[in-house]
């Protein structure tokens, strides 16, 4: 029984699948000095920055995206993606150097650490200060400093001077709010940075001590703890220079670890005040620990060092290791845990990784040296992403080993572009990417031609609100975002560097944003557009807000080059506009006319109200209405639910004032057609005959009307121009989607209006949500509210719709942004489904930004499958148009459809076949003599003989037999061999009948006989004539043998006498 455990242990651990399977992959560096850090710089989200900075809680759903950073000991910083492309290079000691006269002596870094909720970057270098920089790099001069990296800038910020020692390594842990920053230096000193609240108040209390350009903050002051918000100390613990430092919040201590026999590695607990002391737990071990890791799930730390052991501890007992595992031949380096795959990974000087099972404590993968072809020096630097079980190992070079992940189909499952549903995608030509924004607030830059995201920045640092609106400005270089807030904003979304906050003049929703003629047009639900003129930073912003002239809130706005602009509202108004006036010359609704109608202005509610109650008590106060414009002309006010409509007619609902403002006037040509129904003039009639009074009193809820009720129904979603069209009565220029799913084309012109419709979705309650053209026109390609993609033929309105070119489904919820790119003559859509996707004109699928990568251009580069939940839900067309007709499986689903169809169709027709067989036996006299038990014995008696025969060839007939396979061939085999032949089709043949021999007759029987009685008196004889010749042999042999006897005895008596 121990052998065969024996051998079933080694089988299986010769089939166990191997950590890294892969190959080591090299990157190369241009770099004369070793890589002394490289950490993993993540994009800043509001759940990374609720989890904390080091993004230690992300969901195990959803990979955590982010850049790499790596510096080099001469101080040399890189900036690299996921896929380690390098995309900036920053060298510090230029950045350091101030004026060209000083000379700075070079800088020497020591270790770098990465601050991201903070964005910022510290590095230590060869002095006794802590640089920290808006861009994380290292320091010269002995001190660590502290750069701002928030916008992809390197910009120093503040600097820690005043160290006993040079600092060595450091340490950066944060959940939030509470922030604890560590450092170790060469001498063996620890000091420790506590911040109640990083957010508000800082890591360090750093407004006392601003001198010069950067602020420089000296530790011995910070020592004195002189605010209540931050708690500082220092503890000499080590003899020796600090290999590793880190914060353990799990068990509140800061742990370190040195080369030294008594104090080999410390846990130091933080104190929660000033007055609280501060205890020390001391691990001894022979030649100290050079590396250690914590595992929180299993309460353990590992730990390797000069001994070539790696050992397991139980942190509160330090006289010994639980566990030790053996087979390094040289020091253990670096050292990390995997909790989740109860893995350990341990690399020692000579570049060699092994993997360990953390329960059995056995070996489960070595990586020899000769595989780490990263040039002869140790690995100076390690990072491991547990998320994608990713090993990057750094010397010179950098090298990076993929590992296996157990559920890696359910995380590309799961991933999505975003974390939150998307408001808009938009296309850069200048840069060629594509700009998405989600409701989380979170803008996400992606290139186009990869699928790889550059840049990810959060565009409400202090919470997360909707981004509802962007657009670019005119050279396409900076991004323009509107919120949920109402808030306007400009960035450089190169490097997320917010460039200019716009004034809020009202924080409702805003729902479209156009940059023309150096002007930001906004409109959203505040009903009204306005314009902010785009200046330099020092000058006075301008800004402008036109009448209002829609009485629900807008949806959409799009622009006619710089001369019009059209606007459309939930109440299915489409006012189109005049830019450089300001006027409203044009308003349409398909549910009143479909000619041209004259724009209502509408005024506030309660204003009015205001000024009624005003004018019947005798008293008016002027100041209410300065802001408003002069009409001229006659007037009639119309009442709404959302405000009163000011039309021709009608007296002014307010007195004129002194000046027109040519912004805020609105002038009509004559041709246009005002209607009013019935019930609207009543309803007028009926409010101008009651008091304000009368009005005020009834305050009971009015019944909806089904007015109201239509209203959804009558939603414009969409407005598009078409910009290549010229304005004429019988060209339509303006293209319009509702939400009853058609697609309405009008004619702007005094005599046009609506030309045409046509409905441009598959089924009923479907709303067109996003509509885009090419740049001639020539087609038009709507996505609806179920994720539908549509390229319709470019439209001469005709009686008949345009023909559809091609139709399929990209995504499951609605799509809010479809963008055509007409250089690589791609489709680009956004959807409520958290993804961002990539289709071809024809609709192949290329990808969704954020999973896998692919090259515009490579066709063997696109992924091979099919997104899961279009496989799960596709139709038909969809799988046909997805899969080009090349890989025909909608046709194999539509082929079992028609089949079930049509057996559903005969079992129904047999149904009715038998029900009236059953009518038609009771009435039948001649079937009706007969009882059911003698039906069934003649049918059977026919079934055994009476079919086999027939009228013309009578029983020599037989009927012809199909041979049939019993059961098809189970093809799915696995061959362990490419050379064996395997079966994709079998011939029908039947089972071969034993052979029946015939009997032989007597005389035959009796003549073989006879034979073999001779054979055997034949072969008898031989035998007898070979014995007797062996015989005669014999016998003289024997008779010569006599004769010599006697002669002997004679002989010997002789001899004997």
């Amino acid at each position: 029984m121990l052998l065969e455990y024996r051998e079933k242990d080694s089988l299986q651990k010769q089939n166990r699948p191997l950590y890294f399977p892969k190959p080591l992959k090299i990157v190369p560096v241009a770099h004369c000095e070793p890589i002394v850090r490289l950490q993993f710089y993540p994009f800043q989200t509001p759940q990374a920055e609720k989890n904390g900075g080091q993004g230690r809680a992300v969901p195990k759903t959803r990979a955590q995206l982010g850049r790499y950073l790596s510096v080099s000991r001469d101080g040399i910083l890189n900036y690299w993606s996921e896929r380690f492309k390098l995309t900036r290079t920053v060298n510090l000691d230029q950045l350091k150097r101030a004026p060209p006269s000083t000379s700075i002596q070079q800088i020497w870094v020591t270790d770098m650490i990465c601050l991201s909720n903070l964005n910022l970057l510290a590095i230590a270098s060869t002095g006794r200060d802590v640089g920290v920089y808006a861009c994380v790099e290292p320091a010269a001069s002995a001190c660590e400093e502290f750069y701002d990296i928030s916008a992809s800038k390197c910009d120093i910020v503040f600097s820690l001077t005043g160290l006993e020692g040079y600092a060595v390594v450091m340490d950066y842990w944060s959940d939030g709010t509470k922030a604890v920053f560590s450092i170790g230096d060469i001498e063996g000193y620890v000091s420790v940075f506590i911040s109640s609240d990083v957010l508000q108040y800082g890591l360090f209390n750093s407004g006392a001590f601003k001198s010069g350009g950067n602020c420089r903050i000296p530790v011995p002051a910070l020592l004195k703890n002189t605010s209540k918000y931050f708690l500082c100390f220092k503890v000499a613990l080590h003899n020796n220079w600090c290999h590793q430092i880190r914060f353990l919040p799990e068990l509140n201590a800061v742990a370190t670890c040195c080369a030294s026999d008594q104090t080999s590695m410390v846990l130091t607990t933080v104190p929660h005040s000033q007055k609280a002391k501060i205890h020390n737990s001391f691990f001894q071990l022979r030649k100290g620990i050079l590396c250690f890791d914590y595992s929180p799930e299993f309460n353990i730390l590992v730990t390797g060092g000069f001994d070539r052991i790696v050992r397991i501890w139980n942190p509160y007992v330090n006289n010994c290791a639980t566990s030790q595992m053996k087979g390094h031949s040289t020091a253990i380096t670096h050292i990390v845990v995997n909790s989740s795959d109860n893995k350990i990974i341990s690399i020692s000087k000579d570049k060699n990784v092994r993997v360990w099972d953390l329960q059995d404590c056995a070996c489960l993968q070595n990586i020899h040296s000769r595989n780490v072809t990263m040039s002869r020096f140790p690995i100076s630097s390690v990072h491991y992403n547990r998320d994608t079980n990713t090993l990057v190992l750094a010397t010179f070079l950098i090298g990076v080993l993929h590992g296996v992940v157990d559920d890696v189909d359910t995380v590309h499952k799961l991933q999505t572009s975003h974390e939150q549903p998307l408001c808009t995608a938009l296309y850069n030509t200048n840069f060629k990417q594509v700009v998405s924004g989600c409701h989380n607030g979170v803008v996400s830059v992606w290139e186009i031609l990869t699928g790889e995201k550059v840049m990810q920045f959060q565009t409400s640092p202090e919470k997360a609100v909707e981004v509802t609106a962007m657009t670019f400005d005119g050279p396409k270089r900076r991004l323009i975002t509107g919120s949920k807030d109402g808030s306007l904003r400009l960035w450089n979304f190169n490097n997320g560097a917010l460039l200019a906050t716009l004034p809020i003049l009202n924080d409702n929703e805003v729902t479209g944003v156009i940059y023309i003629n150096q002007r930001i047009y906004v409109s959203g639900w505040s009903k009204r557009v306005m314009w902010y003129l785009d200046v330099k930073e020092d000058m006075e912003m301008e800004y402008r807000i036109w009448n209002q002239y829609h009485a629900e809130d807008i949806y959409s706005m799009h622009a006619h080059g710089n001369k019009m602009l059209v606007t459309a509202s939930y109440s299915g108004d489409i006012i189109v506009w005049n830019i450089d006036s300001g006027r409203a010359f044009c308003r349409f609704n398909a549910c009143e006319s479909s000619r041209p109608l004259l724009p209502n202005r509408v005024i506030d509610r309660s204003a009015f109200d205001r000024f009624e109650a005003s004018e019947s008590k005798g008293s008016f106060d002027e100041s209410e209405w300065t802001d408003s414009s002069e009409y001229r002309g006659e007037a009639t006010v119309s009442h709404s639910s959302q405000g009163v409509s000011v039309g021709p007619g009608a007296p002014p609902p307010h007195p004129p004032s002194p000046q027109e403002d040519k912004d805020s006037s609105c002038s009509s040509p004559p041709e246009m057609i005002q209607e009013e129904s019935g019930a609207e003039k009543e309803n007028e009639r009926t409010h101008q005959k009651k008091s304000p009074k009368q009005r005020h009193k009834s305050g009971k809820p009015q019944p909806i009307s089904a007015k109201e009720l239509e209203k959804p129904r009558l939603a414009v979603e969409k407005a598009l121009f078409l910009g290549t069209r010229e304005r004429s009565p019988d060209t339509a220029i303006l293209l319009t989607s509702a939400a009853d799913g058609y697609v309405y084309a009008w004619s702007i012109h005094h005599l046009g209006g609506l030309l045409g419709k046509f409905r441009a979705v598959h089924s009923e309650g479907t709303a067109i949500t996003t509509m885009s053209t090419d740049l001639q026109d020539q087609m038009l390609l709507t996505g609806d509210s179920t994720g539908y993609i549509m390229v319709v033929d470019g439209w001469s309105v005709s009686l008949t719709p345009p023909p559809l070119l091609s139709s399929w489904r990209g995504h499951l919820k609605g799509i809010v942004s479809l963008e055509y790119v007409e250089r690589f003559r791609l489709i680009v859509t956004a959807s409520l489904d958290c993804n961002v996707r990539l289709w071809t004109i024809a609709g192949s699928y290329i990808g969704t930004f954020g999973q896998a990568q692919w090259c515009v251009g490579d066709h063997h580069a696109f992924p091979w499958e099919l997104p899961v939940d279009l496989r799960r839900v596709g139709s038909c067309q969809t799988l046909k148009v997805l899969n080009q007709g090349t890989q025909p499986h909608w046709n194999c689903a539509k082929r079992i459809l028609e089949t079930l169809t049509q057996q559903k169709l005969r079992h129904t027709a047999m149904a009715s076949t038998a029900s009236d067989l059953q009518e038609l036996v009771p009435a039948d006299p001649r079937i009706a003599q007969y009882s059911n038990d003698q039906i069934e014995e003649t049918w059977q008696h026919w079934q055994e003989k009476g079919k086999q025969t027939s009228a013309i060839l009578g029983l020599a007939y037989k009927q012809k037999v199909r041979h049939r396979p019993s059961c098809p061939l189970d093809l799915q085999v696995s061959f362990s061999s490419r050379e064996q032949l395997r079966v994709y089709k079998s011939m029908p043949c039947t089972s071969l009948l034993p052979i029946i021999q015939p009997p032989v007759p007597e005389l035959l029987k009796e003549q073989q006989q006879k034979t073999q009685d001779g054979a055997d008196m034949l072969g008898k004889q031989k035998r007898n004539n070979k014995r007797g010749a062996h015989v005669r042999f014999s016998s003289a042999k024997g008779a010569r043998r006599k004769s010599i006897a006697p002669k002997q005895q004679i002989r010997g008596g002789s001899s004997i006498a």
